[in-house]
């Protein structure tokens, strides 16, 4: 039997496939996280109070109806820009903390990286802490802040709790009130350098946190370190 050669030009021709249409989910969270960035970029330049709904629609590129139909309002709004902003903090500690190195020096590089991010962007910081002023008067506002702010700290919390378990030695405080205390002093340290620049030493907060992580590194396991550093 003799087989024909087929040529390229005899192989049957599949038509080319249309790209698929988003679904309505799909470009609803398009348009959500649109929304989210130029928020965000409006909030930045004009605080939250000073910004305008239409001006965030205007900065995406919708209409404010857009705005109201993703969100209920500017304070929810808000929240999203800052739950955004969470997610990369915590993405940033995980990333600096993966350096080589020991234990103290890998918390003193988490503990520098907040400082230097303040240093550069101190108008976000600005920015937080007038909406914590702003949901503070609001019992359910402050609660949803509270929650999307624990976030941070609850990712410290685990680290230190991580720790504890790998090398069997028992922390000098639990691990959620020392996260609490880490998180405190780096807010308050910030706070502090606002209306006195150049007098906050910016390596005071890696100086204590490496102090810290360093006796807890040098405590052997099954041991507790006090919190005076005696064991």
């Amino acid at each position: 039997m003799i087989m024909a050669r087929v040529t390229p030009s005899d192989k049957p021709r599949t038509k080319p496939t249309k790209p698929s249409r988003p679904t309505r989910a799909e470009r609803q969270a398009q348009t959500r996280s649109e929304l989210i960035d130029a928020a965000a970029r409006v909030f930045a330049r004009r605080g939250f109070q000073a910004a305008r709904v239409e001006e965030i629609a205007e900065e995406a590129g919708y209409s404010h109806g857009a705005v109201y139909s993703n969100f209920a309002g500017k304070e929810e709004l808000f929240l999203a820009v800052f739950e955004q902003y969470m997610t990369q903090r915590i993405e940033e500690v995980a990333r600096v903390t993966e350096i080589k190195g020991s234990f103290t020096e890998r918390a003193r590089a988490a503990a520098d990286q907040w400082m230097q991010r303040f240093s550069k962007d101190r108008d976000t910081f600005l920015l937080h802490l007038e909406f914590m002023i702003h949901a503070a008067r609001n019992p359910k506002l402050s609660k949803q802040l509270g929650q999307r702010m624990a976030a941070l700290r609850l990712e410290i919390e685990r680290r230190l709790a991580d720790r504890e378990a790998e090398t069997k030695t028992a922390l000098p405080l639990p691990a959620a009130d020392l996260a609490l205390i880490l998180r405190a002093l780096g807010i308050g340290l910030a706070v502090e350098a606002l209306n006195q620049p150049g007098e906050v030493n910016t390596r005071l907060y890696g100086d204590f946190v490496a102090l810290i992580a360093n006796l807890l590194e040098t405590s052997g396991p099954g041991r507790q370190v006090s919190p005076s550093g005696a064991s």
